[in-house]
This record gives C-alpha cells, sequence and structure tokens, in this order.
C-alpha cells in the first residue's frame, strides 16, 4: 500500500517534467549545415519574385561569434528555372545565447552573383535557429542582398531552411 501511495504521489511530478514548457539549454551547436529554400523579391526599378535553393554551413569561432557560407540559385518563377543565377555568399555571424534551442541572430556580408558575369553585393539580416535535438532544427531569417555603389537595387530574401550536424 506504502508503494502505490508514493507512486501516486511521483507521478505528477514525473509527468510534470515531461511537459516542461520552458526553453531548456542545450549544446551549443559549434557548426552545422543547412539546406535552404528562399521565396524573395527584387526591389528597386520594378519588384519581382524570385525563389531561391541552396546550402551553406556555419561555424562559431569563439563565443556567439561566428563565420559562414552559402551557395544558391536565385530564379525568378515567372521567367522559369533558367532565367536566374548563382549567389555566394561569405559572411560573419552573431548569436545571442548560442546554448539555447532557440538562438537569435545577426548576420552580413560579401555576396557575388554570377551567371555570365558577375556582380558584387553586401548582404546583411537576420532570423533565428530553432533546434529540435542537438541534430536537427529549422531556421528562419530576413536577408537583404544590395549593390554597393546603387543602394536603390535590392534582393529581399525570406530564407527558410533545415538544419544539421
Amino acid at each position: 500500500m506504502n508503494k502505490i501511495f508514493c507512486m501516486i504521489l511521483c507521478f505528477p511530478v514525473v509527468v510534470s517534467s515531461w511537459a516542461y514548457a520552458q526553453n531548456r539549454e542545450t549544446t551549443p551547436k559549434p557548426g552545422y549545415g543547412y539546406a535552404l529554400f528562399t521565396p524573395g523579391a527584387t526591389l528597386g526599378d520594378g519588384a519581382a519574385a524570385t525563389l531561391t535553393l541552396g546550402a551553406g554551413a556555419e561555424g562559431l569561432i569563439r563565443g556567439g561569434f561566428g563565420a559562414g557560407a552559402d551557395v544558391s540559385y536565385l530564379f525568378y518563377p515567372a521567367g522559369g528555372f533558367n532565367e536566374g543565377f548563382g549567389l555566394f555568399s561569405p559572411g560573419v555571424i552573431y548569436q545571442l545565447n548560442p546554448a539555447r534551442k532557440t538562438v537569435p541572430f545577426v548576420t552580413g556580408g560579401y555576396s557575388l552573383a554570377f551567371r555570365d558575369g558577375t556582380l558584387n553585393l553586401i548582404h546583411y539580416g537576420g532570423g533565428f535557429n530553432h533546434w529540435f535535438n542537438n541534430h536537427y532544427g529549422l531556421r528562419f531569417e530576413v536577408r537583404d542582398h544590395m549593390q554597393i555603389r546603387s543602394a536603390e537595387y535590392h534582393l529581399l530574401q525570406f530564407r527558410a531552411a533545415f538544419l544539421f550536424r
């Protein structure tokens, strides 16, 4: 009888630990890769919808500071997949609280647009990574690419990515 009584008293404590609603700490993610799908738009003399597919990797160097790069293909759905260009985007990142499950960040760097020729761009943005466990997560980010000499033209992206390590 005492064992049953003790189990009945302990049951709510055990069940409540399973339903813990707080954002638990996880181990920091020193390096990870991602595969991205990005709807967006070009802004300037006229707006046009874009889609981007690509992949990249990032790594933390010290504290929340890190570096990364991604390679992607940006195209205009109205013109078809053949009417696009490549983007190579190395940059730096700063993550706030990298040991949390949900990690806000800011990023910026250089982007090289290429197809028949090349175009130099800079990019900046921010968002958050959400880790489901130490191996998989999702990333949501808003990133803007713009020409250094012509700031009225922008490639605005709403990036969604699958994180893995």
